[in-house]
């Protein structure tokens, strides 16, 4: 584990002394989104989204003055990451280790295999121009190992945990992936909510499922590009 893995864990762990860990966790992804929101980046703060504005507020009202102090310093640990180790994913380590325990189902794959499976999944040195899907995308590692090769495409997750939905968001945005999150059924089409990731500039806008390209055209494999079952789907 890296530095900033164990610094963010340590003050995760100093606010889940009060709270409940795992919405703690919940809550800084939320706060996260939220502070990325592409108006508050366009126009550097300049403009406000209301509804954005006010979910925000609404996620640290639980929280005093000291501990509101503490989440900015677990987002910078989390940006030192990315910065230093583009494409990983401390969220979702944090997640297994820390919140689900592996139960649930909620184990991702671990990274070498991930890595494996990028490789496989391509006969070409690199991929460009197309639109790469992961159905059930957990903290969407899968689809960070896989851009880290490739990062000139278009990337889909979906997933119907809320919080693994958060995770992908934000690895979405702090990576540099452009694309869509789904917080949905895969199976079943049943909607929840979702955003676009820098698309029509940086930042991250929640949308609704009109607006969704998985939810509003579901997607398949062309037939003359690998299919990769559960993992990547090309389109």
């Amino acid at each position: 584990m890296t530095n900033h893995f164990n610094e963010m864990s340590k003050l995760l762990a100093s606010l889940g002394r009060k709270h409940n860990l795992s919405t703690v966790f919940n809550d800084f992804l939320t706060l996260g989104i939220c502070s990325y929101h592409r108006t508050n980046i366009q126009t550097r703060l300049q403009e406000v989204d209301t509804a954005n504005e006010k979910l925000y507020l609404q996620t640290l009202k639980k929280y005093d003055k000291n501990e509101i102090s503490i989440f900015p310093k677990i987002l910078g640990e989390l940006q030192l990451q990315v910065y230093k180790h583009p494409y990983s994913d401390i969220l979702g380590e944090y997640f297994t280790e820390h919140i689900t325990r592996g139960e649930n189902g909620q184990f991702f794959t671990p990274t070498p295999i991930c890595e494996l499976l990028a490789k496989l999944s391509v006969e070409k040195q690199t991929v460009t121009h197309k639109s790469i899907l992961d159905p059930a995308c957990g903290s969407a590692r899968m689809l960070l190992r896989f851009a880290k090769d490739n990062p000139k495409n278009d990337f889909y997750g979906a997933d119907v945990s809320n919080t693994c939905a958060k995770m992908s968001t934000m690895n979405f945005f702090l990576n540099g992936l452009r694309g869509e999150v789904a917080w949905m059924n895969t199976l079943s089409m049943q909607w929840y909510g979702g955003w676009h990731i820098n698309t029509n500039g940086i930042g991250i806008i929640p949308i609704e499922k009109e607006d969704s390209k998985i939810w509003s055209n579901p997607l398949s494999p062309k037939s003359d590009e690998p299919e990769m079952g559960q993992q990547l789907t090309f389109f």
